[in-house]
């Protein structure tokens, strides 16, 4: 790729004219803040008369809320109004009390009841009687009442036509969303925002914007006191919006315009006087004759720098060209497309008609062409024999690609003739022909090391897993000594899933100690696998999990068509696994590279169906419960888990799943993880199928080790677990039914009924559901330890009878268990209540029943 050329008089004018423009820039910017400061200052000054008129316009408020609390006393005085009627008379002739500014009033009489007015309920719910003892006569106090009313309240004396006190009468004016009032005072005094502020109660009397109005952007604030007839300090606060106007910027154009014709005229010199001292100069170089100096001073020293560098790089192309010719070697230089720039006289030699060529494919072998093709490319160690047959002679080439001086990649070869040691070589074959026989076999001291390997490992290796491990090597044995054409047609993810089986059941070796990172997308892909490849895998589990190395991970993904296996190595220690994955890729076509942080990659290209995998999507929304146990990576299983999309809720132990309270109302699966503790594991599970009295449940079982008691009910999913494999797992469980949490009101008590018919259980299932009880449902008592476990102060009802020595254990183990029997027989123990019921049950003995219980719960009894 030719590099652009670049003009330094359009860079230096650029650069003048980005200087410039920044220049108007910052001149503008502050002419338009000085204009702003001005204007700033001016609103200010308006601010301050604003409060004024805020302040006439309140007061003119109270004013009128004055004469409306006058009229209706004056009405009081002057009209004797039955008692009880005065409200309907007064709001029958008097349309100021709808649209005035006092919100409601209250008549406290002397000789009669209080008559209130109804509105009042509108604005608070408080009694009267509490806050009514604040009010001063003729003067405005502010009431803050409990339930967040702000209020006015003005007293005034209610008097006879004779001067007799008859008693007050009190007005108040609601400031809690006083639109009327908010909306007035931002409309006079043209204000954005107003606030009232009580200093001696420290709160807000009224606070009120107009819409659309934020008060985070730029706005002008004052603060002043506030001058009106409420006994108390207030302090007004009014805002309004300062947003930079047209106006503004029409009165700072002609100043912009002004400046921006000097800073163009300046550019325009500028340019202009450059040009003629610098760049008309340069251009003068061109017609000077080479091997003069320029007339210069600046420019001279770069001139002569350059007529040095012109001939050093003479002298060394002339001795790059003798070394080329002494080398006893064959050499070809090459451009980017493969056109001869230079061939020495033994590459002549060799091939007379390069002259006549016009690239090096013309006169080289057509089996050299693939090789020059992938150094061309970039490739790093291509090497191919050639035989000259006019001459006799064979040739070693070595293809080395570079940069030249184009900036492109060129192509080295260098030729050795090795006919000596070539024919050597054939002699010694034929001395020992064995030699390659040999070679496929199998060092017995490697066999000897891995032992040996095996037995400095820091953990303990029974002999079960020993005679694991030597099956599986014999195995793979057989996979290489045997190469088998049979192929099945199979997603990777299987056949990835089972042979790790394999390997943990062979070898009894943790599972979960190899990380298999296997993705939903590799693992569907349908794969031709070979014995060949089934032993590969075999063997990276059987290193991954029985090396004592830190990281024990093997990665798997597609690089286009090559499948790409990547695992933790410790192959220095171990030759045996070394001549294994050699001999076995040397089946598959493949290769192996080693990676830094000791890892091992192997790729190979694989050949796959025309049918693409399928891969069943799980339901959206589901929930997993996952229980870790002591499984370790237990946080590895939950990212797995969220990359599928599930939501997780996950639990330290059984006890936890048991005991901690949850909102989720059901759970489409339950993964149990086990790496010792095999009994919580069975525990668990047989108390679920106890309370929710049904085998098939969406169960999963992550161990491991094989576990030695398993469960046919249960979904057990073996070898190291991986994004594909826990998939395929769920999709089966997820096919079940969910299991749904019981939820309680009473979350201290738990209820479990054990025996009797279906009849029964229906009828008293439904009479307990009227209390909100969760109950769990058992047939007998005979694995009671499993579900007392977690409720160790449940209340027994016994529909049918028990063993004396069930009942005695339960009390002895469990001494907080209440139980209770609503039928009698012959031996029934003294830690049995008796609550006896005539059989069928009926809704009203259950009911006498359950509160009785409910009762002793209340007594702690």
């Amino acid at each position: 790729m030719a590099e652009v050329a670049i003009s330094l008089q359009h860079r230096l004018q650029k650069r003048i004219l980005l200087l410039v423009s920044v220049t108007f820039l910052i001149i503008t910017l502050m002419i338009l803040l000085f204009i702003e400061a001005l204007n700033q200052s001016s609103v200010e000054e308006k601010l301050v008369l604003k409060h004024q008129v805020v302040e006439q316009v309140f007061n003119s408020y109270l004013a009128h809320a004055e004469d409306e609390i006058s009229l209706i006393g004056q009405d009081l005085s002057l009209s004797d109004y039955e008692p009880g009627r005065e409200l309907d008379l007064l709001f029958s002739h008097h349309e100021v009390l709808f649209f005035g500014a006092l919100d409601f009033f209250y008549i406290e009489w002397e000789d009669r009841r209080d008559a209130m007015d109804p509105r009042a309920r509108l604005f608070t719910e408080v009694e009267f009687k509490s806050i009514l003892q604040q009010g001063l006569i003729n003067r405005w106090v502010s009431v803050f009442t409990d339930d967040g009313s702000i209020l006015l309240m003005q007293k005034k004396k209610i008097l006879s036509e004779s001067s007799k006190n008859m008693g007050f009468l009190y007005g108040f004016i609601s400031l809690n969303d006083n639109l009327t009032l908010t909306s007035e005072l931002l409309d006079r005094a043209k204000i954005s925002a107003v606030r009232i502020y009580d200093k001696t109660n420290k709160k807000n009397l009224l606070e009120g914007s107009k819409s659309g109005v934020v008060l985070s952007e730029s706005i002008l604030s004052s603060s002043l006191p506030l001058r009106s007839s409420i006994q108390t300090s207030l302090q007004l606060d009014i805002s309004q919006g300062n947003v930079f106007s047209f106006t503004r910027f029409v009165k700072a154009l002609p100043f912009i315009t002004a400046l921006g014709v000097i800073l163009f005229v300046f550019y325009l010199l500028l340019i202009h006087r450059i040009k003629k001292s610098i760049f008309e100069p340069l251009d003068y170089i061109a017609s000077r004759q080479e091997g003069t100096l320029l007339p210069f001073i600046e420019l001279q020293p770069i001139q002569l720098k350059n007529n040095q560098d012109k001939a050093f790089i003479e002298a060394k192309d002339s001795r790059f060209k003798l070394l080329a010719e002494s080398s006893h070697c064959a050499v070809i230089f090459c451009n980017e497309v493969t056109d001869v720039e230079m061939i020495n006289a033994e590459g002549r030699m060799l091939f007379p008609d390069s002259d006549k060529a016009r690239s090096v494919f013309d006169f080289m072998p057509l089996s050299c062409h693939q090789a020059i093709q992938e150094a061309l490319k970039g490739d790093i160690g291509v090497t191919f024999d050639l035989t000259i047959g006019r001459h006799g002679y064979i040739y070693k080439w070595q293809a080395y690609s570079f940069i030249n001086e184009s900036s492109y990649q060129g192509l080295l070869l260098v030729g050795r003739n090795i006919t000596k040691e070539t024919s050597l070589i054939w002699q010694l074959e034929q001395l020992q022909p064995l030699f390659s026989i040999e070679k496929n076999k199998v060092d017995s001291g490697a066999i000897l090391n891995e032992l040996t390997y095996l037995s400095t490992l820091p953990h303990y290796i029974s002999t079960t897993q020993l005679q694991g491990w030597l099956s599986l090597l014999i195995s793979v044995f057989d996979d290489i000594s045997h190469e088998s054409k049979k192929i099945t047609y199979l997603p990777i993810g299987d056949a990835l899933a089972q042979e790790s089986a394999q390997v943990m059941m062979a070898m009894g070796v943790e599972a979960n100690r190899a990380l298999l990172n296997c993705s939903l997308d590799v693992g569907v892909r349908v794969i031709a696998v070979s014995p060949s490849l089934r032993g590969l895998m075999r063997i990276l589990f059987m290193m991954v999990m029985s090396n004592d190395m830190a990281e024990r991970h093997l990665n798997v993904r597609f690089n286009n068509e090559e499948l790409e296996l990547t695992a933790m190595h410790d192959m220095s220690s171990r030759p045996l696994f070394f001549w294994m994955i050699k001999m076995l890729l040397a089946h598959l076509n493949g290769e192996q590279k080693i990676l830094q942080n000791n890892a091992l990659q192997l790729s190979f290209i694989t050949q796959e169906s025309e049918e693409e995998g399928s891969l069943e999507a799980l339901p959206s929304g589901q929930v997993v419960a996952w229980v870790a146990n002591d499984y370790p990576n237990a946080h590895t299983i939950r990212e797995v888990l969220i990359r599928l999309g599930l939501k997780v809720e996950e639990y330290a132990s059984t006890d936890s799943f048991f005991t901690q309270s949850s909102e989720v109302t059901k759970f489409d699966a339950v993964l149990i993880g086990c790496d010792k503790a095999v009994d919580s594991q069975l525990d668990m599970t047989r108390a679920l199928k106890l309370k929710y009295n049904r085998d098939l449940l969406p169960i999963i079982w992550l161990n491991s080790i094989l576990p030695a008691k398993t469960d046919p009910d249960v979904l057990t999913l073996l070898g190291c677990p991986c994004d594909y494999s826990l998939h395929q797992v769920l999709v089966k469980a997820c096919e079940l039914d969910g299991i749904v949490p019981s939820q309680s009101s009473n979350k201290n008590e738990s209820w479990i009924i054990v025996g009797g018919s279906r009849v029964s259980k229906a009828i008293w299932y439904t009479e307990l559901s009227e209390y909100d009880i969760a109950t769990q449902w058992l047939a007998d008592l005979s694995n009671y330890h499993v579900v007392l476990s977690y409720h160790s102060d449940a209340f027994v009802v016994l529909l049918e009878s028990q063993t004396k020595d069930l009942l005695q254990a339960i009390e002895t183990e469990f001494p907080n268990v209440r139980l209770f029997s609503v039928q009698r027989w012959e031996g029934m123990p003294d830690n049995v209540a008796l609550s006896e019921m005539t059989q069928p049950y009926s809704g009203h003995q259950i009911k006498v029943f359950t509160q009785n219980i409910m009762q002793k719960i209340e007594n702690n009894e």
